[in-house]
């Protein structure tokens, strides 16, 4: 057995580094995965996402994406998985805690998802803020007012 093989093995190296990927190659299939993601060929994309964690798995982008694909796919328990990951690096990452969320919501924990949304509502704005993060704020009160609504009835 090589040694590089071994260093894999034991867990000192990602499959990445091991199999002699280059940053740039993992940037070209993210991009191929963020373009299946947009044509909403969701499990085509889902696939190199996986693939990249195995790849890069400290990569907190490849999370969020999957947490975002699987929440489009209904599948609220393995976004959640993924969002959780993501948020683990970086619990200030307003798309994916606004995804988190709404994933919240569909379990019907409406504590969390307040919890969530309301960071997000309540995050500091600045005057030169990404379109991104204007429009998870427009959406961030949206599914508020559906977890409050559907709190009230339960």
């Amino acid at each position: 057995m090589q040694p590089i093989e071994q260093e894999w093995i034991n867990g000192k190296m990602t499959l990445g580094a091991a199999a002699n990927w280059s940053a740039d190659e993992i940037r070209l299939v993210s991009e191929l995965g963020f373009a299946l993601a947009q044509q909403g060929r969701n499990s085509e994309a889902i696939s190199i996402f996986e693939g990249l964690i195995a790849l890069a798995p400290s990569t907190v982008y490849f999370e969020s994406a999957l947490g975002a694909l699987w929440l489009r796919e209904r599948n609220y328990q393995k976004a959640l998985k993924h969002l959780n990951a993501a948020l683990e690096t970086d619990d200030t990452d307003i798309p994916t805690r606004v995804n988190r969320g709404e994933a919240y919501l569909q379990l019907g924990d409406f504590e969390n998802a307040q919890s969530d949304l309301e960071y997000v509502i309540n995050s500091e704005k600045s005057q030169n803020e990404p379109l991104i993060i204007s429009q998870c704020r427009v959406r961030a009160q949206a599914l508020i007012f559906a977890t409050e609504r559907l709190s009230e009835n339960n």
